[in-house]
Order: structure tokens, then sequence, then C-alpha cells
């Protein structure tokens, strides 16, 4: 290649290096970017400002009940009722925060339609993958939501026969009689 070449693909590029740097600096310094820009942050701050409200006037709310509940004259198990207190203020803060995300990706115009749907087919595989994860959640939920046992009960389960230890959506920690700690998965409880 020629010096002279050389030299006007050099200039050649310079010259397109200084038109896509004007016109990034024009976009850049545009009133419409900047108008964007603001009106995307204050409705995404007034989003999760709003998110957070509910939230956290839901989980007093959720505790209120509960309070009121346990001052009845009916008698609950209070780690049950703590339990279900818990699993209801989470089940609030996931449902506000996924909409809050789902809104917030909205404001950007991302369009969500297609992550939903794409969500849809990832849980549905994950679904069957976890089958045995969600029947011991599902079974946990109804053991602490019916009362079918407690904490300090002495049951048999399969093979498992001692003290409950400990109750959680996904398994039991029974204490045996000789001290070895059986943990079984809330799905595998058949009587």
């Amino acid at each position: 290649m020629a010096v002279a070449e050389l030299e006007n693909l050099v200039t050649t590029d310079l010259k397109g290096m200084a038109r896509i740097t004007a016109k990034l600096w024009d976009y850049l310094m545009s009133p419409e970017l900047w108008d964007m820009v603001m009106v995307a942050t204050i409705k995404i701050t007034a989003i999760l400002i709003i998110s957070w409200l509910v939230v956290v006037v839901g989980k007093k709310l959720i505790k209120n009940v509960f309070t009121l509940r346990m001052k009845a004259p009916l008698s609950y198990s209070e780690r049950r009722q703590t339990t279900i207190l818990k699993l209801l203020q989470s089940v609030l803060s996931y449902i506000v925060y996924f909409s809050a995300i789902m809104a917030i990706l909205s404001v950007l115009n991302i369009q969500i339609a297609g992550l939903l749907a794409g969500a849809g087919i990832a849980g549905l595989a994950i679904g069957f993958g976890a089958q045995s994860l969600v029947k011991d959640v599902i079974t946990g939920f109804f053991i602490i939501f019916e009362d079918q046992f407690g904490v300090g009960d002495y049951i048999k389960l399969n093979t498992a026969e001692g003290t409950v230890v400990e109750i959680g959506l996904r398994t039991t920690k029974i204490k045996g009689n000789t001290g070895e700690q059986f943990i079984i998965p809330n799905g595998l409880i058949t009587d």
C-alpha cells in the first residue's frame, strides 16, 4: 500500500469518528433525552416508594390480624401462627416487588410480554424438574396450616419415631428415642 493511500484511509476514518462523536454528543445533549430520563426517574421512584409503602402497610395489617387472632378465646399454637404470619408476609413482599420490577421494566420501554412468556415456560420446566420440592412445600404448608402435629409432639412417621424438633415448609425434624435425628421431607409423610 502506498503512503498516500494510508493517509487517505486514516483521514477518512478520523472524519467518520468525528461525525459519530458529534452525533452522540448531540443526542446526549438533546432536551428530549433529558426529558425522557427525568420522567422515567420520577416514575421509577414513585413505583419504588409505593411498593415499599404497600409492603410495610400490608405486613403491619397481616401482623395486626394475627395479633387479634391470638387474643381470641380459641387456642392457637403460637409457633403455627408465627409460621403462617411470616409465610403470608413473604408472599406479599414477593408479589408486590415482582409487580414493581415489571412496572419498572415497562417504564424503561422493555417489552415484558416476551419476558413473562419466557418466564412461564421456564417456570413450567422447573416445576416438572422440582416436583418433589413443590410437593414437600405444599404438604408442609398444610401440616402447619391444619396443625396436624406440632413441635414437642411424640409421633411416628414412616420409619422415624420420636419427638418433633422442628417443622418447616420443606422438612420435618424428629429426634429419636436414642438421640438420632431424622429429617423427613414433608412430601414423604403418608400417615
